[in-house]
């Protein structure tokens, strides 16, 4: 076996946000002459910046939750929408029953029939990524989340848990990343990375560019 381990990010590798929440803003919001396709990509962008933003201020790591509601509460006024607050923890709660991209579940069934141990790696809270992996009916070994680092992604911190507590070394880790940022902070923190770059993407920092980029996750089955 290559790894002593695999491990996913939960909101960009395996789960389809956009598609998994524009229906729900549909559902919540109703008619509007809006495009909730871009109120939910400002919801998703702002939350991504205000985690940059709490790794860099001198306070307490806020917890996933609030940061969700709050980008919320922005990507709604930049649109000048209303919802009740009913209808925003709706869709806050929304995120713990997200929808895994077409492949992911097969992937993650072959990769553990090969033997290897899965995990998470993810920004998101440990109770809230129990959550959602529920719904995958793919047992996981292993959850790594960012309120146990206090810190976001990609402070080495949080790619430092499964190296800490399985007593790993980077080169026997493999991280299946699903952005910019995390494959950034995988290969700093010298963890083994592939990217499925779903969007076709292209690599910021050529000093820390992926070891594998892929198109989906099928890719990972070449690597295990």
């Amino acid at each position: 076996m290559k790894y002593r381990q695999v491990t996913f990010d939960l909101y960009a590798a395996l789960v389809d946000l956009e598609g998994s929440l524009v229906p729900k803003l549909e559902k919540v919001i109703g008619n509007t002459d809006q495009d909730l396709v871009t109120v939910f990509r400002n919801w998703r962008a702002s939350q991504g910046y205000f985690l940059l933003i709490n790794n860099s201020l001198a306070e307490p790591q806020r917890d996933y939750d609030s940061i969700t509601l709050m980008c919320l509460d922005y990507a709604l006024q930049k649109a000048g929408l209303k919802v009740s607050m009913a209808g925003k923890r709706e869709l806050v709660d929304a995120w713990t029953t997200l929808k895994l991209w077409p492949e992911a579940k097969s992937v993650l069934i072959e990769v553990k029939r090969r033997g290897y141990p899965i995990g998470i790696l993810s920004n998101g809270d440990t109770k809230m990524i129990a959550k959602v992996i529920e719904g995958f009916e793919v047992p996981f070994d292993h959850i790594f989340a960012a309120d146990q680092a206090g810190a976001f992604k990609p402070d080495p911190r949080v790619y430092d848990l499964p190296l800490n507590k399985l007593k790993l070394k980077g080169k026997e880790l493999l991280h299946v990343a699903g952005t910019v940022h995390d494959f950034i902070g995988t290969k700093a923190a010298g963890i083994v990375c592939a990217w499925s770059n779903r969007a076709g993407d292209a690599v910021l920092d050529p000093t820390h560019a992926p070891d594998f980029i892929f198109k989906d996750l099928t890719g990972v089955l070449d690597l295990v």
